[in-house]
């Protein structure tokens, strides 16, 4: 049924069991600001992380994204740069954005970004990695459906980290985090499957779940 609905996102379609790495580094306070807002479980919060897929050379972009949520609504503003540029956001020199005519939402992202970076002295503090099979809706581009496996992490990562494989330690094993993303109402099917397979909504931060797996204070650890 879920085929009948669904086909394989286009970056997914040739590859070797039709899945694609994705690669974060999350930026955070010196008081991990953003970490204990999630784990306090306030209803406006957001992230900002730099992302990148699959192996070294195989992509020359690097996303600013800056994800908020507010209550049950998420939002994401985005920004393509120069991989090489990455590094420009500690170091200070100037970004370029990807794209020789940028639109209007990615400069006031570019913006925000680096504004954030400096007032609020964010630095890089975990390094997220998993494949993902990702599938998009045959007559609803707005519908989305994730698996996302092998969510492992590496913590205090420099920008040439962000194809790191080495020491890094999962955090998933042996589930995969399912996501299903969409504008306005679920689709009737879908909420059928949820249905039918006992499925029940959870909030999991890849983001949290990876810097508890360094921590040292067992207090806080576990899963958000």
């Amino acid at each position: 049924r879920f085929l009948m609905h669904m086909e394989y996102d286009p970056f997914c379609v040739n590859r070797k069991e039709h899945m694609y790495s994705v690669r974060s580094i999350y930026f955070d306070t010196p008081g991990l600001l953003f970490y204990y807002e999630k784990i306090d479980g306030l209803k406006v919060r957001k992230k900002l992380r730099v992302r990148s897929y699959d192996k070294p050379g195989e992509h020359d972009a690097a996303f600013l994204e800056i994800k908020r949520k507010i209550k049950n609504i998420i939002m994401k503003e985005r920004a393509g740069v120069p991989i090489g540029q990455a590094p420009n956001l500690l170091n200070g020199a100037r970004l370029t954005l990807l794209r020789e005519k940028p639109s209007i939402p990615e400069k006031a992202a570019l913006s925000k970004f680096v504004f954030l970076m400096k007032r609020l002295n964010l630095n890089p503090t975990v390094l997220i990695t998993y494949e993902r099979e990702a599938f998009v809706g045959v007559d609803d581009e707005n519908l989305r459906v994730t698996f996302d496996y092998n969510v492992r992490s590496f913590p205090n990562p420099g920008f040439d980290d962000l194809f790191r494989e080495e020491d890094l330690r999962t955090i998933s094993p042996p589930w995969f985090i399912l996501e299903i993303k969409f504008y306005g109402v679920m689709p009737l099917w879908t909420r059928e499957i949820i249905r039918d397979f006992g499925l029940r909504k959870q909030a999991i931060s890849k983001y949290c779940n990876g810097l508890d797996a360094w921590l040292p204070n067992e207090e806080v650890a576990g899963p958000y």
